[in-house]
């Protein structure tokens, strides 16, 4: 294979044309903006006058309801009650699986469902693939990479941790 095609090609043979040279004559650059430095203002010849203080007094009637706070001479007890709270897990991080080029070059769609067990430290362990349509396209292989990324806050229960397990989480692929 030749990658280069050599045939006989004759050069233009004109004389080469000549660009007039262009000359400007030297010119002085004057500076016309002048710098006006900012002038401070004066300070006023007389201070402004003083606001006189006012004290009202208001007469209150003999039978008025008192409004001050109650003494707390006495001991005051307050239990502090339970601060653990129960609560389920939560997604914090879903990463994006990574579309099986199969199905992207054939422009298909579709689903995988996963199941993982969430560690006390909300952590994910042992996916495995448990649905995946259309099957062939490398959806189920892609959807467990992801799910390996999960992060969850995990279920607490009376304040300690839990580990959950049999947890599913859907990866959906889809064309936009």
């Amino acid at each position: 294979v030749t990658l280069i095609f050599t045939t006989n090609v004759t050069l233009d043979e004109q004389p080469a044309r000549k660009i007039a040279d262009i000359h400007q004559p030297e010119r002085q650059v004057e500076e016309r903006a002048e710098q006006q430095k900012a002038e401070r203002p004066e300070d006023p010849e007389t201070p402004p006058p003083e606001v006189p203080q006012v004290q009202e007094t208001f007469d209150m009637p003999d039978n008025a309801v008192s409004m001050a706070a109650p003494s707390l001479d006495s001991v005051l007890s307050v239990g502090l009650g339970s601060f653990a709270s129960d609560s389920d897990y939560i997604p914090v991080y879903v990463p994006q699986p990574q579309f099986p080029r199969r199905a992207q070059t054939r422009g298909v769609s579709g689903y995988a469902v996963v199941e993982v067990i969430i560690t006390t430290s909300g952590a994910v362990r042992d996916p495995k693939m448990i649905e995946e349509h259309p099957t062939g396209y490398g959806f189920g292989a892609a959807a467990l990479r992801a799910a390996e990324r999960l992060k969850y806050n995990p279920r607490v229960v009376d304040g300690v941790p839990q580990e959950v397990q049999g947890v599913l989480y859907k990866f959906s692929f889809l064309i936009e």
